[in-house]
């Protein structure tokens, strides 16, 4: 294959994007001409930086006006006209309905599916998988097993690839000895860290319900979250931790954009999740800087971890989280065979050379049945 073409219809940042971003950067790693076509301002035009050309959909708001999905569909439909691409990916539901009305049978289409969202059975997106569709690729084993079971889809042509985390910039690393100072607390006692957006679903209360069981017995503990502020949050999480009497012990450090600095000083990494969770970045990065991972049994997280690489609790149970992150501080030796683990499990499974060598064994398949 030398030419493909991502179409989605994402504006802002989300896990489909990030899978979509993936795709791009392992195909043109492979020797392939990248070209996306995206909502103009989209994410996905300025994060895939390795697309050799990019085009700017005329519809704004295809998913809800059938007058933008219109204008799409001719847009998309002329480009492949114009242009011979060897295969097609669609990422998110109406961008696979657009790729397929539009391309049709002119080149493979492969739809990307990196999120927790459930897929709708119904007959025409069962045909339109297992008519018009050639491939589907799936962050998650959780996600294909709906894309089998209710779409009916034959399962050989259903491939899960975990979304892929930069192995050389989340690595195992000294600590800093300048970040306790910057987020302002003692450096004496273990750093516990969450990273997640402040969302409902990622399950902070319960992280901090557990942490208050921990800081009991370890006063100098730290419970640091790192995340963006989101729904009305960290306002609440500051008064749960204020009732519990562990405020000056839990610190919010925000949105950051060096949290392998983070990672690096943690004695434990955790993630507390209530559920989604079918792209689990943050596990990932944790595993590739050689953390000992605390993870609730969600998503795809426990195919991540693999029982091997960290100790995993059952969502919402925060006596289970907090007695997983004891064992972990308790036993210094066995924490450090665990992150050697998830180390060795990260590169193996989760770098990007594993996504392209995944990647490119399913293009092959493509090209085979052409």
């Amino acid at each position: 294959m030398t030419r493909s073409l991502i179409i989605t219809d994402a504006r802002i940042w989300t896990a489909e994007t990030e899978y979509a971003a993936a795709v791009a950067g392992a195909e043109a790693r492979m020797g392939i001409e990248v070209a996306v076509a995206a909502p103009k301002g989209s994410a996905l035009l300025g994060a895939a930086a390795s697309a050799s050309c990019s085009f700017g959909l005329p519809g704004a708001e295809p998913s809800r006006s059938p007058a933008d999905f219109l204008a799409d569909v001719r847009f998309l439909s002329d480009l492949a006209r114009g242009s011979r691409f060897d295969v097609v990916h669609s990422s998110r539901s109406t961008a696979h309905l657009l790729a397929a009305l539009a391309v049709g049978r002119r080149a493979p289409l492969v739809h990307l599916r990196g999120s927790a969202s459930v897929p709708k059975g119904h007959a025409v997106n069962r045909f339109m998988y297992r008519r018009l569709t050639r491939s589907v690729v799936v962050s998650s084993s959780r996600v294909k097993s709906w894309v089998v079971e209710r779409l009916r889809m034959p399962a050989d042509r259903v491939h899960r690839i975990f979304v892929p985390v930069d192995t050389d910039a989340f690595s195992p690393r000294a600590p800093d000895p300048g970040l306790s100072g910057e987020l302002g607390i003692g450096g004496g006692g273990p750093l516990v860290v969450n990273v997640a957006r402040l969302a409902p679903v990622k399950g902070h209360e319960v992280l901090i319900d557990a942490f208050a069981r921990v800081a009991a017995g370890r006063p100098g503990a730290v419970l640091v979250l790192v995340g963006e502020a989101w729904s009305g949050q960290p306002e609440g999480l500051r008064r749960r931790a204020a009732d519990l009497g562990i405020e000056p012990s839990v610190v919010f450090a925000g949105r950051r954009t060096d949290v392998a600095r983070f990672l690096a000083a943690a004695a434990v990494c955790v993630s507390s999740s209530l559920g989604s969770e079918e792209n689990s970045r943050a596990v990932s990065e944790y595993m590739a800087s050689a953390r000992p991972v605390v993870a609730t049994r969600v998503g795809v997280v426990p195919e991540l971890v693999g029982g091997e690489a960290g100790l995993l609790v059952d969502p919402g149970d925060p006596d289970g989280l907090a007695a997983a992150i004891e064992r972990i501080l308790s036993d210094p030796d066995g924490a450090r065979r665990m992150s050697e683990r998830a180390r060795k499990r990260a590169v193996e499974l989760l770098s990007r050379t594993a996504f392209a060598e995944q990647l490119e064994g399913v293009l092959r398949s493509v090209a085979a049945s052409r």
